[in-house]
C-alpha cells in the first residue's frame, strides 16, 4: 500500500492522535476516566519508553496505536484506531505489525492487550497475528472483559 506512511508520534499529531482515539472509544460506549491519561499525555508515555504512531494515508493521519513497556519484559497495545471510511484497508494490521517488530527487536517476551468483546474486527486482528486469549486478573477498565498475549519466545 503506498499511500501508507507509518510515522511515529510528534506533539503536533496530538489533536489527531486524540480525535481517532476518542473517535472509536465514544462509538462503542467504551471512553472511561482511565482512557485520559493516555490520550491526553501522549509524551508521559513516550519518556518512559514507549511508542505512539500514526497511520498515514494519502498524508491524513487515519489511525494510531500505542505500545508502553510495562514488567517482565513485556510491553502493551493500547488505543490501536483506525478513523472509520479507513478501516478494511489493512492499516490496523500494518500498525500492530510495527508494534511487534518493534518488540522482536527490543527482545521482549511477550505483548499483551485488553479490549472489549464489543470490538469484534479487532478481536479478529489479534487472533490472526497469533495473540492468544488469556483470563483477566486485573485491570484500570471497567470495559475491557477480553484480555490476549503474543509470546515472542
Amino acid at each position: 500500500m503506498k499511500a501508507l506512511e507509518i510515522k511515529k508520534y510528534e506533539e503536533h499529531y496530538q489533536q489527531q492522535f486524540k480525535e481517532i482515539s476518542l473517535e472509536w472509544l465514544h462509538a462503542y460506549g467504551l471512553y472511561e476516566e482511565a482512557d485520559a491519561d493516555l490520550i491526553e499525555n501522549p509524551k508521559k508515555y513516550i519518556h518512559a519508553g514507549g511508542f505512539i504512531f500514526l497511520a498515514h494515508y494519502t498524508q491524513k493521519v487515519v489511525g494510531t496505536v500505542s505500545l508502553i513497556p510495562s514488567e517482565n519484559n513485556t510491553f502493551e497495545i493500547m488505543k490501536l484506531g483506525v478513523l472509520e471510511g479507513y478501516k478494511g484497508l489493512g492499516i490496523g494490521r500494518t500498525l500492530m505489525q510495527v508494534c511487534i517488530d518493534i518488540c522482536k527487536e527490543k527482545k521482549a517476551h511477550r505483548i499483551t492487550l485488553e479490549t472489549s468483546s464489543k470490538l469484534k474486527n479487532a478481536i479478529q486482528l489479534y487472533e490472526k497475528l497469533g495473540f492468544l486469549h488469556v483470563e483477566i486478573t486485573d485491570s484500570c477498565y471497567e470495559s475491557a472483559d477480553v484480555k490476549m498475549i503474543l509470546n515472542l519466545k
